[in-house]
Formats: C-alpha cells, sequence, structure tokens
C-alpha cells in the first residue's frame, strides 16, 4: 500500500516511508498492495477457518507461501459455485472463457 509502480522503479512524487512501520503516520496512505492481497470466501464447500497463503511481515508485504494467482482464484470460485473454469462463450467467433484462456485452476486446498 505504500509503494506504486513497478519494483525497484519509483513513480513521480512516492511517497517516502520506512523499511519497518513503527509510527502510526505511515498508515492509511491510500496506496496499493504491489504483490499481495487478501479475500475472504466462505460457503460453496470451502473449508471453515482456513488461512492459506503468507505474506510478509514487513515492507514490501509480498506473498511469500502459497501464493494463488488471479486466474486460480477465479476458477476456485467458480468450482465452488459449480462451474467449470474450462468454460466458455464464443463472443464474436472467439472463445471468451470465465477464467484467463481457461487456463485457471482450482485452488484445492481451499475446500473442505
Amino acid at each position: 500500500m505504500m509503494i506504486e509502480g513497478k519494483p525497484d522503479k519509483t513513480v513521480k512524487d512516492q511517497v517516502v516511508v520506512p523499511d519497518v512501520i513503527n509510527e502510526l503516520k505511515h498508515y492509511g496512505m491510500h496506496r496499493h498492495f504491489t504483490d499481495a492481497g487478501s479475500v475472504l470466501l466462505f460457503g460453496g464447500g470451502m473449508k471453515r477457518g482456513c488461512l492459506h497463503g503468507k505474506t510478509a511481515d514487513e515492507r514490501p508485504c509480498k506473498t511469500i507461501e502459497k501464493r494463488v494467482v488471479i486466474e486460480d482464484l477465479h476458477a476456485s470460485i467458480y468450482r465452488a459455485v459449480g462451474i467449470s473454469p474450462k468454460l466458455s462463450y464464443e463472443v464474436e467467433k472467439r472463445p471468451f472463457y470465465v477464467t484467463r484462456d481457461g487456463l485457471g485452476q482450482p485452488v484445492l486446498d481451499l475446500f473442505a
């Protein structure tokens, strides 16, 4: 949430923050996570109380265990509601997949 742009490339007017956040003034700066995020999933056969993956304790809040890419997150949601992640519809004579190119794979560790 503190760094914008690509890793190792600052952008104009980039906020400068320390490597370890110790002061309240550095929170809530309305920046974006560049390599991590969180999603709450429930129902649809998801495990109860499951915490999947891990982020670094300090900046830059990177995913360090069990990374899930967006295609796989989408595939997991579709599996939970009974839709194949390889499903596609033809739009303008081209397949339009529910996950990027139909390659998303459900993260089975999330399911009970």
